[in-house]
């Protein structure tokens, strides 16, 4: 099959860029023919809250793309459209994971299906995490002008059902696959403990762009709670702050345990995430408002436990007491509660169910999910 996917993917860092990129390699592997449209520029840099949006050490730096979209820039589209025609796909997929993307994806499609091409949303959320202006109708008229919507959670299913009227889309419940490719065996437990200097620790690991609704002030609140249990317990924070850092440092200080908590305010590369997994006792998300998260699964993909707050998809993919815990409510006491749960539960029992559960994750079960619709 020829497959056309529009969707930022290397030189663009973060969780869309590598879910594109894995993707890819499965589709190339099932002997599919792939034309990855890039995209040239992604936001504004003015607009853009992080440092940068582009690295120069990613995994799939070997990946073929033509950089071609700009969303912002109206004078891309016919010229992404023209190199998608040309292609001659016998289906074209969009990663959807904002609205701002609407009207350039909006555009393609209506070309798209005048030239009687299938299309298909990939998408990534549907209830944002930021606000935006006419998110929701924008959204409404993508995905009921896209013949296929393929989401990757149930919260994500139940949105998109709730806004398609469009009799002739179908929309498929998929699931968020692993990202195993940060798994290079580079280290051990032991190696990257000792490389971190947190031997003999219980080490509680936050990671990822840290915005609001991820809701790391709630962790570093309840963190207190948790060193009264578990005194060797402490706070590895690993992940790029979009905003201020100070209301974070000043919370930090308001514990009384500042030694304890570890602010790593900076982007984590690919080439390093495997030594913070290995490092940790378990992946904390103390999420206010989520879907799936690839963060999630990078740690399934190192036999790492979690602990997730009891909102959107995160408990569907928690093995309750097996691959993780999920707090009972959404406040300092429940996450804490959870945290310590985990923390009792036997380690070799909770990767063996990890490394059953994982099964259920592959890239090769969602590229079959994708493409026998077509």
């Amino acid at each position: 099959m020829r497959i056309a996917i529009v969707s930022p993917v290397y030189p663009f860092r973060g969780g869309i860029a590598y879910f594109t990129g894995c993707l890819y390699r499965e589709l190339v592997k099932d002997n599919h023919q792939i034309k990855l449209l890039n995209f040239r520029q992604q936001y504004p840099g003015i607009f853009f809250p992080g440092r940068r949006q582009t690295e120069l050490d990613s995994p799939f730096a070997d990946i073929p793309s033509v950089r071609i979209l700009t969303p912002y820039n109206p004078l891309t589209y016919a010229r992404t459209l023209r190199e998608i025609l040309a292609f001659q796909p016998d289906l074209v997929c969009f990663s959807f994971f904002l609205p701002y993307f609407a009207p350039a994806y909006l555009y393609l499609l209506r070309k798209l299906q005048q030239n009687k091409i299938k299309t298909m949303l990939l998408v990534h959320n549907i209830e944002f995490h930021e606000k935006w202006f006419f998110a929701r109708s924008w959204t409404r008229k993508l995905l009921n002008h896209s013949e296929l919507v393929l989401t990757l959670s149930e919260s994500v299913f139940q949105a998109a059902k709730q806004l398609v009227k469009e009799p002739d889309t179908k929309i498929i419940k998929g699931f968020h696959p692993l990202y195993d490719f940060h798994n290079q065996a580079r280290y051990t437990r032991e190696s990257a403990r000792e490389k971190l200097g947190l031997q003999n620790r219980k080490v509680l690991l936050f990671f990822g762009y840290i915005k609001p609704y991820k809701g790391l002030d709630l962790l570093i609140k309840c963190f207190p709670l948790v060193k009264k249990r578990v005194p060797e317990a402490i706070l590895l924070i690993a992940g790029e702050i979009y905003g201020n850092e100070q209301p974070y440092r000043d919370l930090i200080k308001e514990t009384g345990l500042a030694e304890e908590i570890i602010l790593k305010n900076e982007y984590i590369g690919s080439d390093e995430v495997e030594l913070y997994y290995k490092g940790a006792d378990v992946l904390v998300l103390p999420y206010r408002q989520a879907t799936q998260s690839g963060v999630l699964q990078t740690a399934y993909a190192m036999d790492l436990g979690v602990v997730v707050t009891p909102v959107g998809s995160l408990p569907d993919m928690v093995k309750q007491g097996q691959t993780g815990v999920v707090a009972n409510s959404l406040s300092e006491d429940g996450l804490a509660d959870a945290i310590v749960q985990y923390l009792s539960l036997d380690e070799s029992y909770v990767r063996k169910n990890i490394t059953e559960y994982r099964k259920n994750f592959s890239w090769a079960k969602f590229a079959e999910l994708m493409v026998k619709e077509v």
